[in-house]
């Protein structure tokens, strides 16, 4: 049992640095191309999200099965955190003054924490049975 969870978090952390490397590549590269951080940060969650999705399903939580409601429960968890890494973007870079890619790598770190609980405990619900 143990071994499955450290496996489980080993693809997490793996799967998340990867998705967290293009969320603040992607990030960075809209900024070259539109002017504004906030539409650059929406269009770079939305597309983060999605990879994020079939990365956490297929080969993190192992998931098979196509379920509606398990998308659901992914779609209503990750835009709970898509609108807290929208709102602490802005109150980072408006706010407080910190600059736009350390401001994403900040709110990128606390992100990926939070999905991963809602992951693992709402929406792929990887219960391990003894």
């Amino acid at each position: 049992m143990k071994r499955i969870v450290n496996q489980e978090l080993s693809l997490y952390i793996l799967w998340g640095i990867i998705t967290s490397g293009l969320n603040i590549g992607l990030f960075a590269l809209l900024q070259l191309i539109i002017s504004n951080y906030k539409i650059a940060n929406i269009i770079t969650l939305i597309v983060v999200k999605i990879i994020a999705y079939f990365c956490n399903k297929y080969f993190v939580f192992k998931v098979k099965e196509k379920s509606i409601k398990e998308f659901f429960k992914y779609v209503l968890a990750r835009l709970f955190t898509l609108i807290m890494d929208y709102i602490g973007l802005i109150v980072l870079i408006d706010y407080i003054c910190i600059s736009k890619i350390l401001s994403k790598i900040i709110i990128v770190f606390l992100v990926v924490i939070i999905n991963y609980i809602f992951s693992k405990y709402y929406v792929f619900n990887t219960k391990i049975v003894k």
